[in-house]
C-alpha cells in the first residue's frame, strides 16, 4: 500500500513541476492524507490555483483566515472527492484546515503576492516602403500599457492592456534617404520596451525645363527648372557659359553667358546628374550678332541645305586634320554622332534621320550649323 502511494506522490510532484512552467499561472498541488497537508506552506501568486489531491482517509479543506475580498471554501477531499480546486483572487495570508482533524495539528496556508507587471513587443523591427501605410507590433502583457512615436510622419496606438496590438501609421517618404521611428511602450513596473519602423527611401527622380533656351548674342543669364527629391549637380561643357554647380531637391539652374563675338551661332550643352539615374541634358543656344546664322560656320561650307541623304563639307582645314562633328535635334538630344571627318570635300550620312530641323556642330568650338532634312 505504501508504494502504491509514494509512486502516486512521486506522479503528483512532477505534474506540479510541469505546471509551475506556466508563464501566466501555475497551479499548486497540495497532498491530503491522514493528518497532514503537503506542502502545509505555500508561496503563490494572484490568478494562481491551489490544488487539493486526495491521498489517504476521510478530510475536509476549509477556509479559517482569509484576505479581504477573497471567497471561502469548505470542501470534502476522500475517496469519492479526491480533488478540489481553488483559484486566487486577492493577495493576502490564506489559513486553512481539516475540520474534523484540525485539532490534531492538521492545519496549513500560502500566501498570495500580486503578480509583477510584465510587457514585450515584437517583432523589434519593421522594414516598410517608401509609400504611405501601416503596419503593427504585437504587445505581450498582464497590465495596461502606453505608447508613443518620436517622429510626426508616424503614428500609433496610443495605449491598451494586457495582450494587444500596437498600429503604427506612417506617411509616404518622399526623400531619397531612408529614415526611422521609435515606438516606446512603457507599463507601470515593467521594463520600457522600444521597437522600430525603418522606411525606406523613395526613387530618385529628376526633371529639368525647359529643353533649351534661345538667348541672344549679348552677355546674360538664363534660368531652367529642376524638379527633384535629391541632390542634383550641373555642368557645362563650354567655358563661355557658366551654371549653378549643384543643389538639392527642387531649384534653380542659372546659365550665365558672355557676348557671342564669334560671328555664328554657338551652343553650351548642360548635363544634370543625379545618382542612380540617366543624365539629362538643356542647351543654351547663343545667337551671332544678326540671330542665328543659316550660313556654314566660319571656315566651313555645307550642302545641300536643305538636305535629303549626304550633307557634303568643305573646309580647307579638313585637308590637313580631322574634326568631329554631332547632329542634334530642336531638343537639344545628339542623335547623330559624334562623327569624324577629313578630307575636302568630306560627307555625313544623314539618310537615317527624320523629316525636321537639326543643328551640327562642328568638336567642342560651340560653332554650330543649322540643316534642314528632308525626305
Amino acid at each position: 500500500m505504501k508504494s502504491k502511494i509514494y509512486t502516486f506522490t512521486a506522479m503528483i510532484l512532477l505534474a506540479g513541476l510541469f505546471t509551475a512552467t506556466k508563464a501566466i499561472a501555475t497551479v499548486h498541488q497540495v497532498q491530503v492524507g491522514n493528518f497532514f497537508f503537503n506542502p502545509s506552506s505555500l508561496n503563490v501568486t494572484v490568478g494562481d490555483t491551489v490544488k487539493w489531491v486526495w491521498v489517504s482517509g476521510s478530510h475536509t479543506t476549509t477556509s479559517s483566515t482569509i484576505p479581504a475580498g477573497a471567497t471561502s471554501w469548505d470542501h470534502l477531499i476522500n475517496s469519492s472527492n479526491t480533488t478540489y480546486s481553488y483559484t486566487v483572487t486577492a493577495a493576502g495570508t490564506y489559513d486553512y484546515v481539516c475540520t474534523p482533524h484540525a485539532a490534531m495539528g492538521m492545519v496549513a496556508s500560502f500566501v498570495a503576492t500580486n503578480p509583477s507587471n510584465t510587457l514585450s513587443v515584437a517583432p523589434a523591427n519593421q522594414n516598410v516602403g517608401a509609400a504611405a501605410g501601416s503596419t503593427s507590433f504585437t504587445v505581450s502583457s498582464n497590465t495596461s500599457w502606453n505608447a508613443g512615436c518620436n517622429m510626426v510622419w508616424c503614428t500609433c496606438t496610443p495605449s491598451g492592456s494586457g495582450n494587444g496590438t500596437i498600429s503604427a501609421t506612417y506617411s509616404e517618404n518622399t526623400s531619397t534617404s531612408q529614415r526611422s521611428a521609435t515606438i516606446t511602450v512603457t507599463a507601470s513596473g515593467a521594463a520600457t520596451q522600444t521597437v522600430t519602423i525603418t522606411q525606406a527611401g523613395a526613387a530618385p527622380t529628376l526633371t529639368v525645363t525647359p529643353s533649351s533656351q534661345n538667348v541672344t548674342q549679348a552677355a546674360g543669364s538664363v534660368n531652367f527648372s529642376v524638379t527633384s527629391n535629391t541632390n542634383w549637380t550641373s555642368v557645362s561643357d563650354q567655358t563661355w557659359c557658366t551654371v549653378t554647380p549643384s543643389g538639392t531637391g527642387n531649384g534653380t539652374i542659372a546659365a550665365t553667358y558672355t557676348v557671342n563675338s564669334t560671328g555664328s551661332q554657338r551652343i553650351a550643352m548642360i548635363t544634370i546628374a543625379v545618382s542612380g539615374l540617366p543624365d539629362q541634358m538643356v542647351t543654351v543656344n547663343q545667337d551671332a550678332a544678326l540671330g542665328v546664322n543659316d550660313q556654314a560656320a566660319e571656315a566651313f561650307t555645307f550642302y545641300p541645305n536643305p538636305v535629303r541623304s549626304k550633307l557634303t563639307v568643305l573646309s580647307e582645314s579638313l585637308k590637313t586634320s580631322e574634326v568631329e562633328v554631332s547632329i542634334y535635334n530642336i531638343n537639344s538630344s545628339r542623335v547623330l554622332g559624334p562623327v569624324t571627318i577629313s578630307g575636302s570635300p568630306a560627307s555625313i550620312d544623314l539618310s537615317t534621320l527624320s523629316e525636321g530641323i537639326y543643328f551640327l556642330r562642328i568638336g567642342n568650338s560651340g560653332k554650330v550649323q543649322k540643316i534642314v532634312k528632308t525626305l
